[in-house]
């Protein structure tokens, strides 16, 4: 039950997409600027602030699109998933094994795999690769999406094969999982940059 002081999980989610939704902007914003700059000024400074705010856009958008991914599909399986109560950070929303499906986890994960590739093929088509801003924007998003499927695939897969969902995830926090997939990733990631340049 909710009071006057207690904001409903509809008021909270509209208040974490503002949060996100600010962020979002901000990030993507700084970085069309900077890159907007490197292209009309050539300076090798602007260059290379563009750059760097590629890599800052590209991960905060990333994670952004990775935890509203989950949210997404936690939602649409219909899982008990409560809004956080005040927005801050990247996460969003509980998970309570206890209160949810395996079917209900696959979705919530899936989800946010999902979010990570859909982020690169909307980088792919809307984005000309013809800047290292440019290039940088692909190669980080493409970095984190590697990172998310090398660390939650496995987690999947195995709850897809009968594993407690929970234990699946333990399992994957404690086994390196996490750390391949960075390693992975922007490896992948520095290559793929060095191709589209």
């Amino acid at each position: 039950m909710t009071t006057a002081s207690t904001p409903t999980d509809s008021q909270r989610l509209l208040a974490v997409a503002r949060y996100h939704g600010i962020a979002f902007l901000l990030a993507v914003t700084g970085w069309g600027a900077a890159d907007a700059w490197a292209q009309s000024s050539d300076l090798w400074l602007a260059g290379f602030i563009a750059f760097v705010n590629a890599l800052v856009a590209g991960y905060i958008v990333s994670v952004l699109f990775h935890e509203w991914g989950h949210f997404i599909g936690a939602r649409l399986a219909g899982s008990y998933s409560p809004m956080v109560r005040e927005p801050r950070g990247a996460f969003i929303f509980g998970f309570r094994f206890d209160k949810n499906t395996r079917d209900q986890f696959l979705a919530m994960s899936l989800g946010g795999i999902g979010a990570n590739w859909l982020l690169v093929l909307l980088v792919v088509l809307l984005i000309p690769m013809d800047s290292w801003s440019r290039a940088a924007l692909l190669a980080i998003v493409t970095a984190q999406a590697i990172s998310v499927t090398v660390f939650e695939g496995p987690i999947v897969a195995r709850t897809q094969r009968g594993m407690d969902p929970e234990e699946s995830l333990n399992v994957g926090l404690s086994n390196g999982s996490g750390d391949r997939g960075k390693v992975w990733g922007y490896a992948a990631g520095g290559l793929l940059w060095l191709i589209a340049i």
